[in-house]
């Protein structure tokens, strides 16, 4: 594994983009961020299809499991506003509190002299913060957010189509902690980095790692 991830930094140039996923993939999103945004999202739901709590969370996660998001049901099914949804959803008080970058991240994107875009199906806002949290803004060239893609999620190949033409991307490695994202990615050539701790091992993930920094080589 660090003979192939030394092989592909040191052919990563201008023709090669990384892509990145956020969360759980340059944060800890699962430990503090989610649990509370999941709440949110169960309460969004059940004010406005006028259904209990249980039923919200189920319908919350039937839609995450089904579409890789769960605003992707909700407009689907039940015309929820997007922009009204991710603005209750994902405005948190203390939101830069909550925020654990991942081991090393800093020294882990340090390492990678190539360009490199953030590719998330979280909000544009949202995203900005768990960067600034982090400290890592300044390395990325470019982010695209679940807007950018006119609200459609990975694994949506309609997504990845946008993404990819909306930045000429012809060579890339990808780093996600969702499989499915990764597949979709793999149809479309490019190279898949599954950060995951999984013991399966799909065909069209090319690289498994277990944290980021083992994308350090040096």
């Amino acid at each position: 594994l660090i003979k192939v991830l030394e092989h592909l930094l040191r052919t990563s140039n201008l023709e090669h983009t990384w892509i990145f996923d956020l969360d759980n993939t340059l944060h800890n999103a699962e430990q503090k961020i989610f649990p509370v945004i999941n709440q949110k999202i169960n309460h969004y739901i059940s004010k406005e299809l006028k259904i209990n709590l249980d039923d919200a969370d189920q319908l919350r996660q039937k839609y995450w499991d089904q579409y890789g998001a769960t605003l992707e049901g909700l407009i689907k099914y039940h015309k929820i506003n997007p922009n009204k949804f991710l603005e209750e959803t994902h405005k948190v008080d203390n939101l830069e509190e909550l925020v654990v970058p991942m081991p090393n991240l800093k020294n882990t994107l340090d390492s990678i002299k190539a360009p490199k875009i953030l590719y998330t199906n979280a909000p544009n806002n949202y995203t900005k913060t768990i960067l600034k949290k982090c400290d890592i803004e300044d390395y990325f060239d470019s982010i695209f957010s679940i807007e950018d893609a006119n609200f459609k999620p990975k694994p949506s190949k309609i997504s990845m189509e946008l993404f990819l033409n909306k930045y000429k991307i012809k060579k890339a490695y990808f780093v996600d902690d969702i499989k499915e994202n990764l597949e979709t990615a793999h149809k479309f050539g490019l190279f898949t980095i599954w950060l995951s701790n999984h013991k399966e091992d799909p065909k069209f993930i090319d690289k498994k790692i277990s944290q980021l920094s083992d994308l350090i080589t040096d």
